[in-house]
């Protein structure tokens, strides 16, 4: 099922613009990531998409469905799991699951089904019968995403899936994710961890200041900057060229080429020199902030 926005803008009672010109569109099987810093009006495109915002400009559309003349439609074809979101403490991740897909409209039988299959998935079984509140952070956040994942709605939107998790925790969620996408769901996930987007996502949208300024498959974008290599030279002594980021004890120099890369760093005179292929984070900081510049 698609999911399209077109030219989304929302501007706050206060004055403030939480988003002005975002522009995508994801489509079923396919894991499309909003990829943006804090403050760059992820969450406020997902509350637009989900109808919780009501966009001041342009629209949205949820499997050809307008999010503002179709709200109700619309919401029955999604589930969000939202950054802040919080399990009643009261609450076993057994209870949770089952009462959130009765409010659904799944029967008893089938909200048992249902939450024992995604309870598994999100590594969650053992501890089903435990309250909420003698469980860690990230096991709630977990028992959240099996909840919008055991929904079925075709579309499903996370708003920083894996905040707060450990790492074995973290691959867990993005497992579950992969498996949901391959069976046909519409997934969109909003995240600032360029190493999550290159992992997990299909399809990022890289969005800065409220605005779309890139999007493409993770491989697309990396070949969008003019630059194949990095050197990242730590305490560094000599220099030879003026153009790097400044890092403190550490610098990061781009250059075309490997060849190039290792002839620039036979010449740098630092404790440490390393020469790395470009990766989404670089693509970020070139497209988005703006930080990498000359000519090399």
């Amino acid at each position: 099922m698609s999911v399209v926005a077109e030219h989304l803008a929302k501007k706050y009672p206060n004055g403030v613009w939480g988003a002005k010109d975002v522009n995508f569109s994801a489509n079923k099987s396919r894991i499309t990531v909003l990829l943006g810093p804090n403050g760059a009006g992820k969450t406020t495109t997902v509350g637009m998409l989900t109808t919780l915002l009501k966009p001041t400009k342009g629209r949205a559309l949820i499997g050809g469905y307008s999010t503002m003349d179709d709200v109700w439609k619309v919401r029955s074809l999604i589930a969000l799991c939202p950054q802040d979101v919080r399990v009643d403490i009261n609450w076993s991740p057994w209870d949770a699951l089952k009462g959130y897909l009765m409010i659904r409209g799944f029967s008893s039988e089938d909200s048992m089904e249902r939450g024992e299959k995604y309870l598994k998935l999100l590594d969650l079984w053992e501890i089903r019968k435990t309250p909420a509140i003698a469980l860690s952070g990230g096991q709630r956040k977990r028992i959240a995403v099996a909840m919008v994942l055991a929904s079925d709605a075709p579309v499903v939107f996370l708003d920083e899936p894996s905040s707060g998790l450990d790492v074995e925790a973290r691959y867990i969620v993005w497992k579950s994710l992969r498996k949901e996408a391959e069976r046909g769901k519409t997934i969109i996930l909003t995240t600032h961890d360029m190493k999550e987007a290159e992992i997990l996502g299909d399809y990022v949208v890289m969005i800065g200041k409220g605005k779309t300024i890139a999007q493409g498959t993770p491989e697309e974008l990396k070949h969008m900057i003019p630059y194949t290599h990095k050197i990242v030279v730590k305490n560094a002594r000599r220099i030879p060229i003026k153009e790097h980021i400044d890092l403190g004890d550490r610098k990061v120099i781009y250059v075309r080429g490997k060849e190039k890369a290792v002839e620039l760093a036979e010449k740098i005179e630092a404790a440490s020199i390393g020469i790395e292929e470009t990766n989404l984070e670089d693509a970020y900081l070139y497209l988005v902030g703006g930080v990498a510049n000359g000519e090399n």
